[in-house]
């Protein structure tokens, strides 16, 4: 059973590299020194269920499963990152309604980690049509927030948001667009691109080259 964590409630000149497009990283400092942060499965919205359709759930669920795939390419092989299966996270929620902090407090205690990382998916859309001509563009939408295992605030959020759209419709997007080979892209690429992109402002996914 999947647990829904914290969440309550192609041509050059014809395409772009995105059209709506969101970036609200926070950072409440000074961050605190981590052993460890954990990384829980994917999720989805609780209050965004009742109003999709079969197809969209069905949509959003094969995202996390992606999206927990890209987890495991960008961070699976390193020490400090302790990726949660929903498994192993069933097993140390033994009850899934203790609350938000009795909840990253278990995940903390069984894991030995500081933090959680929390994404959650909201939109995940694939393109209709092929890479040189959409009829319907791919459109992603996620949010990642680290929480305090010791005090249950979150102390590091952003999120993603974006639509593909024509290059002459966003003439701005030209160097982004450039770097993705000036296709349409597939819901896949679009959501690995959104991920790795925000890890990279992840302020903890850069320290050990740091150090």
């Amino acid at each position: 059973m999947r647990k829904i964590l914290f969440v309550f409630g192609f041509i050059f000149l014809t395409l772009s590299a995105c059209s709506v497009f969101y970036d609200d990283t926070k950072e409440v400092g000074p961050l605190p020194e981590l052993t460890c942060v954990a990384v829980l499965p994917t999720g989805i919205p609780v209050a965004e269920k009742g109003s999709l359709s079969a197809a969209q759930k069905k949509s959003l669920i094969d995202g996390t499963v992606f999206f927990d795939s890209v987890m495991i390419d960008e961070l699976g092989d390193r020490s400090e990152y302790k990726l949660l299966t929903e498994n192993r996270l069933d097993a140390i929620l033994g009850d899934p309604w203790g609350g938000r902090l009795q909840q990253v407090r278990d995940i903390g205690s069984a894991t030995g980690c500081g933090a959680v990382l929390q994404t959650t998916l909201k939109r995940y859309r694939d393109r209709v049509g092929s890479e040189m001509s959409a009829e319907t563009p791919a459109s992603v939408a996620f949010s990642m927030s680290l929480v305090s295992v010791e005090q249950g605030v979150t102390f590091w959020s952003t999120s993603f948001d974006e639509s593909q759209k024509a290059l002459f419709d966003d003439i701005f997007s030209f160097t982004k667009a450039q770097k993705r080979g000036f296709k349409w892209l597939s819901a896949q690429e679009l959501g690995r691109d959104g991920l790795k992109s925000r890890l990279q402002e992840f302020p903890y996914f850069n320290k050990e080259e740091a150090e």
